[in-house]
C-alpha cells in the first residue's frame, strides 16, 4: 500500500519539465479572462448607448406637434448607422477574444523555434514550405501545441 501510495504521489509532483507548460496554460486562461470581461464590459457599454440614443430618437420623433415622416425616417435611419457601428465593433473585439489565446499560446513556441533550428543544423536558412493537402495540414497542425 505504501508503494503504491509513493507511486501515485509521484503522478502529481511537478517536475521542472512540466512548470512551464503549466506557466504557459495560466498565462493564456488569464489573458482569456481579461479579454472576456473587457468584451463584456464594452458591449454592454454598447447596449446602453444604443438604448439612450434609441431614445433620444423616439423623444425627437415624438417632440413636434405635427408628425413629419420624412424626419422620422431621417432620425430613425441615423439610429440604425450607429446601430450598424456597435454591431461592427462588436464583431471586430469578439475576433481578438476569439484570436489572442490562440496567440498567447504560440508566444513561447516562437520563442524557442531558433534554438529548435540551430539545434538541427540542416534546415537552418530554409524559409518553412506550405503544407498542401489534407494529410500534410494534418502533419503540420500536430506540431503546434493544443490549447487547454
Amino acid at each position: 500500500m505504501t508503494d503504491l501510495a509513493r507511486q501515485t504521489q509521484a503522478l502529481f509532483n511537478l517536475n521542472a519539465a512540466a512548470k512551464p507548460q503549466f506557466e504557459q496554460v495560466t498565462k493564456v486562461q488569464e489573458g482569456m479572462l481579461e479579454q472576456a470581461e473587457t468584451f463584456t464590459r464594452h458591449w454592454l457599454e454598447r447596449r446602453q448607448e444604443a438604448l439612450d440614443t434609441g431614445l433620444e430618437a423616439l423623444n425627437e420623433i415624438n417632440s413636434s406637434d405635427t408628425p413629419d415622416p420624412v424626419a422620422a425616417i431621417q432620425t430613425i435611419a441615423k439610429w440604425q448607422r450607429g446601430s450598424l457601428e456597435r454591431l461592427t465593433e462588436d464583431f471586430r473585439e469578439w475576433m481578438t477574444v476569439c484570436l489572442q489565446p490562440m496567440q498567447l499560446a504560440a508566444t513561447p513556441q516562437s520563442e524557442t523555434k531558433p534554438a529548435d533550428a540551430a539545434s538541427s543544423g540542416t534546415d537552418q536558412g530554409k524559409a518553412p514550405s506550405k503544407p498542401k493537402g489534407g494529410a500534410a495540414a494534418s502533419r503540420a497542425k500536430s506540431d503546434h501545441a493544443t490549447p487547454v
